[in-house]
């Protein structure tokens, strides 16, 4: 896709120098009165680029090559699927090296806080290895027989030969998994895998136009050579329709976990143990209860429990999540509803001397939710946010009604893609 020349001005330029990296991961240049966004750009970089879209004055452009001295971070050989395969948005960018490339980011989407932002950019990062994804979900195109993710800013499935973010085995099982999809599955589906450390499951869930319901035929038979330990249907609300074998699997943390396929959780296996530890150590021994509002299957409330608290509420909304949390935390008083619903019908009972802990999908907090948790002013809230945007509106806003930011650091859970998280804690004054 191309963008047509402005109808009057200066003809649009082709080389352009990266400024610096911006939220959402691309890098920002500045040309003829436009400012680009440049998709695989870093900073400092001389590029030659295509642009690709344009609204008034902003011009969205793709890299094609980069014409002096490449930034530190650049991989020489980057993912050979990179044109093909969205599921990452930095292949061209080292993990390691470039994990100080995701501050730059973070710190740039917090910009309209500028406390927030300067705490950003000197905040630590942890990094990971690659290999990194413990949930996948791959897309199956039928016609074409293509089981991989979406190509960039399309919903055409790219093919994949070898992977820098799924593991070994999961790569090794895609082309068995590819000739098994094309004898049972004429429709277009979602595969999902999850990976624990005593096994490794699968189900196919709705995919965007694709039927509602998927047909039992589409499930494969045990197969031997597949390795898998499972596979079921999913619905579109991530309910397990079951098909063969387990539908959880274990993750042996200081305290074992079990996960439903179709439950959300941590996806970085290098990083899991760490920062359940992280967590418990933030949160830390002593006898204020625990109110976790995004409870999953009880990660968070569960380095909390080994931290010796032993009064935990978990708030989950999904069904078969919250029925883990309460087998992974038997003592622990779990609670089947939104955050907002709870908080609503708890307003005139929640301890103030809580600590609450908060992990909202990359949409953040609700307002309502932001605007309950002020009322109630937990003593300490531990938040994990997926988006430093979302995450630096909700901090702020809790910041401005009296909390104080103690503690800050970003952990990369998402190498090779601009996305990072941020784990924070905020006391009341």
């Amino acid at each position: 896709m191309t963008v047509s020349e402005p109808t009057s001005g200066p003809v649009v330029p082709t080389e352009l120098r990266a400024v610096k990296l911006i939220g959402g991961g691309r890098a920002l240049a500045h040309a003829d009165g436009a400012t680009w966004m440049l998709r695989g750009g870093l900073p400092g970089e001389l590029l030659r680029v295509e642009p690709t879209r344009r609204r008034a004055r902003i011009i969205e452009a793709d890299v094609l090559d980069v014409l002096d001295d490449a930034h530190p971070a650049r991989l020489d050989h980057p993912c050979p699927h990179a044109d093909v395969c969205g599921g990452c948005d930095w292949p061209q960018v080292d993990p390691l090296a470039g994990a100080a490339l995701k501050v730059m980011v973070a710190a740039e989407a917090a910009a309209r806080f500028p406390e927030l932002e300067e705490r950003i950019r000197d905040a630590r990062i942890t990094d990971s290895p690659p290999a990194y994804r413990l949930r996948s979900r791959l897309h199956w195109d039928p016609q074409a027989r293509v089981l991989g993710f979406y190509a960039p800013r399309t919903w055409k499935v790219g093919e994949i030969t070898h992977c820098r973010i799924i593991s070994p085995g999961l790569a090794d099982r895609l082309p068995l998994l590819t000739e098994i999809l094309a004898d049972r599955c004429p429709t277009l589906v979602d595969v999902e895998v999850l990976e624990g450390d005593d096994s490794t499951i699968a189900a196919l869930r709705p995919a965007r136009g694709g039927p509602r319901s998927i047909d039992s035929n589409c499930v494969p038979p045990t197969i031997e050579h597949l390795e898998l330990d499972g596979f079921h249907r999913l619905t579109r609300s991530s309910h397990v329709v079951p098909g063969w074998g387990r539908e959880h699997v274990h993750m042996d943390l200081p305290i074992r976990l079990e996960v439903p396929i179709g439950s959300f959780f941590q996806g970085n296996r290098h990083l899991v143990p760490w920062l359940f530890e992280r967590v418990a150590t933030l949160i830390g021994s002593g006898d204020e209860p625990v109110v976790d509002l995004h409870g999953g299957v009880g990660f968070l409330a569960a380095a909390a429990r080994w931290a010796d608290r032993d009064d935990l509420t978990l708030v989950e909304l999904h069904q078969p999540s919250a029925e883990a949390a309460q087998r992974n935390l038997p003592n622990a008083h779990v609670v089947a509803s939104s955050a907002e619903a709870f908080m609503e019908s708890h307003k005139d009972d929640l301890p103030s001397n809580a600590i609450a802990i908060t992990d909202p999908p990359r949409s953040g907090l609700t307002s309502n939710l932001r605007s309950r948790m002020i009322d109630w002013r937990p003593r300490r809230v531990l938040m994990l946010g997926c988006d430093p945007a979302t995450w630096s509106r909700d901090a702020a806003e809790l910041i401005e009604h009296g909390y104080v930011l103690t503690h800050l650091e970003l952990v990369d859970l998402f190498p090779f893609t601009h996305h990072v998280e941020i784990l924070a804690m905020l006391e009341s004054r």
